[in-house]
């Protein structure tokens, strides 16, 4: 198992270490709080994701490393006058001298390292045994190698702490704390202050106004017999609220008010303006908290009817407000065409 983990390492590190052994030292992460060159993640490699802070492993269960915590296959990196590499298992403050390590094995001769395995039985050389029937605590990890394997290259030792308990060999592991970033050192003769000065004007508050379009008319035709009543169906038309008054932000109410209608060819003859259907509807707006006012049914409409408002504070801007309208005809009036007044009225809040 330890060989075929070595080839699978070796052959994947001799391609990505012909694109960054140049320059294997720069991409070094920061040294950790236990003495490590950079963190060293420890994973499952069967499904390459990391395992959970608190785990207790067997002493023969197989674990690798990787510098990410999120990427399982992110490598280790070595210096460039590096010959070989070694995972170790050692007493802690001992990682820096290999002739002191407990138990060890060579790991392959790559500069570049995608999942190691560090585990504690496939720590062939030296003495396993020692460490599983002591227990205590031991770094865990791999080195970088120069002089016959005798001393440590200029870079390339990374490491974690377990925790292993006498006989049984059961560990925890301390994963390095992936949610805290180093804080930067920032040299004060890169950094400069200036004072800002910003000139502004008076806000001048605009006007509240109303536009309807030069004479302006709504048709209401296409009248069909619904339950034996005359319904005639029309739109008032796009009628623009505009708001500038950006100091004051008042807020507005439109309301409508409508005249009774009155045969064109008999003007004796009427029909109630509650007959006259009304459902108010936003059609655009720039403004903030406009509202279209509740519909008007044909038959019960209520005149003066609100039509649209808006919210006193909010942003101003123009508004363009339309409605639907239904002409309800009673089955007692003659047909023809009716005719009646809509006045529109614009006030401020």
């Amino acid at each position: 198992m330890f060989s075929t983990k070595v080839t699978r390492a070796a052959a994947i590190g001799i391609v990505v270490a012909s694109l960054v052994g140049a320059s294997a030292t720069a991409a070094h992460a920061a040294v950790q709080a236990n003495g490590s060159e950079g963190p060293a993640y420890v994973y499952n490699p069967a499904d390459e994701v990391m395992y959970p802070a608190g785990k207790v492993f067997a002493f023969n269960d197989e674990t690798v490393i990787a510098q990410s915590p999120t990427d399982g296959r992110a490598p280790f990196l070595c210096s460039a006058d590096s010959t070989s590499v070694f995972s170790f298992v050692t007493a802690i403050g001992s990682e820096r001298t290999p002739s002191a390590w407990v138990a060890y094995a060579a790991a392959g001769n790559a500069k570049s390292l995608i999942q190691p395995t560090v585990s504690f039985d496939q720590q062939i050389l030296g003495s396993q045994t020692a460490v599983k029937t002591a227990g205590g605590n031991y770094s865990v990890g791999i080195a970088c190698l120069k002089d016959n394997n005798v001393n440590l290259a200029a870079s390339g030792l990374y490491y974690f702490t377990a925790h292993v308990t006498p006989v049984t060999g059961a560990y925890t592991v301390e994963q390095p704390d992936a949610g805290v970033a180093p804080t930067p050192t920032v040299d004060p003769t890169l950094t400069g202050t200036l004072n800002l000065s910003a000139t502004t004007a008076s806000a001048a508050n605009g006007v509240l106004s109303l536009s309807v379009p030069t004479n302006a008319a709504a048709a209401i035709g296409s009248p069909t017999l619904i339950g034996g009543l005359s319904t005639s169906t029309g739109t008032l038309g796009d009628i623009a609220v505009n708001d500038g008054r950006v100091v004051s932000k008042e807020g507005w109410t439109l309301s409508a008010s409508v005249s009774d209608f009155t045969n064109s060819a008999d003007s004796t003859v009427t029909i109630n303006k509650k007959q006259l259907g009304f459902s108010p509807k936003i059609v655009s707006t720039t403004a903030v908290g406009v509202v279209a006012s509740a519909a008007q049914t044909a038959g019960s409409s209520v005149f003066p009817a609100a039509v649209a408002s808006t919210t006193p504070g909010s942003a101003v801007g123009t508004t363009i407000v339309n409605a639907d309208l239904t002409f309800v005809s009673p089955a007692d009036r003659v047909a023809g065409t009716y005719t009646s007044k809509l006045t529109l009225t614009l006030a401020s809040k």
